[in-house]
């Protein structure tokens, strides 16, 4: 910045640090975006809500798919209680490595970090049928392979729409097309299978055709929120590049679209094939990594 502003068009650059929110601020919005997803899911619960949990320093993405996960536990601990007009729900955890208790009016949940930063229940237990039956038909094809409890959950939060998208990463290329295969056959879910991103466009450029084939708009028809699996076979570093902004938390826009045209995220599932080594950035955005 300071060799652009020796430049008569860059004279008025300033330098703009960025921090991420921390201390009393990211403890308030923890306790705002918590209380927000509730409401979304129970309009008229009026919720006494304590957090008193380890929130993470730096990077506030980690600590946004901490909170949705909280949320899916504490809006499943509202929808099994009697009174669902008034509630008080409290979330505490001693230090940073031990389990985070979840209670709401009396019901208590204890949850565990597990692989990948996912929370799992100390005693398995499952909400969304969904989960239950598809990890009991893949159990043969899977075991070994991953803990079930945690595919269990993954699953569990998918059809929660809790991550949004949900993205399993695995050099286990059968383990992929079984699993993505399993979602899709499940009632009212999508399937598509075999995506190479290096010969199939993730979505349009500003100067494609209108009738460019492309994912984005393959998963934009079956409708705004449905649920989508998709296998992504990454056979390069060049083909996870190009998956990058496609398995992003964050909606897909494109040149001139709008907020009606943006490819949301909640209800998408993206199963990647990568045989080698997964590059940080898609790393980064795996739900669940399943490396033998």
């Amino acid at each position: 910045a300071a060799a652009l502003t020796k430049l008569d068009m860059f004279r008025n650059l300033a330098t703009v640090h960025m921090t991420a929110i921390a201390g009393e601020d990211r403890r308030d919005f923890a306790h705002a975006y918590l209380k927000q997803c509730i409401q979304d899911r129970f309009s008229n619960l009026e919720i006494s809500l304590d957090v008193d949990i380890h929130l993470g320093e730096g990077d506030t993405r980690p600590l946004v798919r901490l909170l949705r996960m909280l949320s899916f536990f504490l809006c499943a601990l509202v929808q099994e209680s009697k009174d669902q007009s008034a509630t008080e729900a409290r979330i505490t955890q001693k230090s940073k490595e031990e389990t985070i208790v979840l209670t709401v009016c009396g019901e208590s949940i204890e949850l565990r970090s597990g692989p990948d930063a996912n929370l799992i229940p100390t005693q398995a237990r499952t909400f969304h049928k969904g989960a239950g039956s598809l990890t009991a038909a893949l159990k043969e094809k899977m075991s070994g392979k991953v803990d079930l409890d945690v595919l269990r959950q993954v699953l569990d939060y998918y059809f929660a729409k809790t991550l949004a998208p949900t993205v399993v990463i695995s050099n286990d290329k059968n383990l992929i097309s079984n699993l993505v295969q399993a979602i899709g056959s499940q009632e009212g879910v999508h399937s598509i299978m075999g995506v190479d991103p290096e010969s199939y466009k993730m979505m349009k450029s500003l100067y494609d055709p209108n009738d460019t084939p492309n994912l984005r708009d393959d998963i934009l028809k079956f409708g705004r929120g449905a649920f989508v699996a998709v296998e992504l076979q990454c056979h390069s570093t060049d083909a996870q590049l190009c998956i990058r902004e496609i398995i992003e938390d964050s909606p897909s826009m494109t040149a001139f679209s709008t907020i009606k045209s943006a490819l949301y995220k909640s209800g998408l599932f993206f199963g990647v094939y990568v045989p080698d080594a997964i590059t940080p950035e898609v790393k980064s955005r795996g739900s669940l990594i399943i490396y033998g």
